[in-house]
């Protein structure tokens, strides 16, 4: 059955029935109502709000990604962002388009992709949106909460701190490359890092109650885009060490294969989803101490901050520089096309 068969409503109260779950405490009104009705943060907390869609053959080919893998990694594309403040998800709202002669079932495994992701982590869909469109899209907005005190922001790092990652980079844009190669049966565990990535909420909080973070952002956009990020809104300059990004294994094997840089996916490939932070140099081993003890996650030193004159630096092994460059930008990689 198509969704032109089964229409607006039939489709809202089908994703109704199948997300319902259990009472959420902080949920008064939830999906049914034209809007949902939320109990507000605790004093001392702060509500965080994010969102990030995902568009079919911008992000993802329905050839290579089932629609429940679709559903996971747009709700997971936010928990990150969600990470990155140090923060707890709560609830969010779907707005989702979608062309007429979409199968029923494809939109169910859709809706199951969101609501597991929600739940593992933590979130409750409260409510949304069903559009038609020309083009299958899914936007999620996330709210979440932080201890107002101890909220992580891209902005705050200082010449001299440390720049630390979490996990290893890479894995996911030679999952793309794979996938789009034909070949991610191939590489399985690169393949499910660009299908099924993961969140490091329990990362992020971890640096967030020790404070010693003195800024941080998800990688989304590729660690040369994400850390000039970092410096723009801090007001500094960054330099990373070359021969201290830890490139994934399984990066490594997909680019051996397909005849790729792997190093060159991991600093500018994007959708990693891992954590990059800065802390005072003299505490950079307290703060991967914690992350380990707290989140189960390794951590590596790969830079410094300096001074804004000295901008955005890559250091070679042989110690010489270049130019860190850039990550993903919509945009301009349309205008290069």
């Amino acid at each position: 059955m198509k969704l032109e068969d089964l229409g607006e409503f039939g489709l809202i109260d089908r994703i109704r029935r199948r997300l319902a779950t259990g009472h959420d405490a902080g949920v008064v009104i939830g999906p049914g109502d034209d809007a949902a009705a939320l109990v507000p943060p605790e004093a001392g907390s702060v509500l965080l709000l994010t969102c990030d869609a995902i568009i079919e053959d911008v992000h993802f080919r329905r050839r290579w990604m089932s629609p429940r893998e679709v559903g996971w990694k747009v709700m997971v594309r936010n928990l990150s962002d969600i990470a990155a403040m140090g923060g707890q998800p709560a609830h969010a709202v779907i707005t989702c388009g979608l062309p007429a002669r979409t199968e029923v079932e494809f939109v169910d495994a859709l809706v199951d992709g969101l609501g597991e992701a929600a739940r593992k982590y933590g979130a409750c869909i409260v409510g949304g949106d069903i559009v038609q469109s020309p083009v299958l899209f899914v936007s999620v907005a996330l709210t979440g909460h932080a201890e107002a005190h101890s909220i992580l922001r891209r902005s705050g790092c200082r010449p001299g701190d440390a720049l630390v990652v979490t996990g290893e980079l890479g894995a996911s844009a030679a999952g793309l490359a794979a996938l789009e190669a034909g070949r991610g049966d191939d590489f399985p565990d690169a393949a499910r890092a660009q299908r099924l990535p993961a969140p490091r909420l329990a990362a992020g909080q971890a640096l967030a109650r020790a404070h010693l973070a003195t800024a941080a952002i998800d990688l989304s956009d590729g660690l040369a885009g994400d850390a000039a990020h970092l410096a723009e809104e801090s007001g500094v300059g960054v330099s990373v060490s070359l021969a201290s990004v830890p490139v994934a294994q399984s990066c490594r094997e997909v680019c051996q294969a397909l005849g790729l840089d792997a190093l060159q996916l991991a600093v500018h490939g994007g959708e990693d989803h891992e954590l990059l932070y800065t802390v005072p140099a003299d505490r950079v081993q307290e703060a991967v101490r914690i992350l380990h003890d707290e989140a189960g996650l390794a951590a590596t030193r790969i830079g410094s901050i300096v001074e804004k004159e000295r901008g955005l630096l890559a250091v070679k092994p042989d110690g010489t520089t270049m130019p860190l460059g850039e990550g993903w930008d919509h945009f301009r990689v349309r205008k290069e096309e």
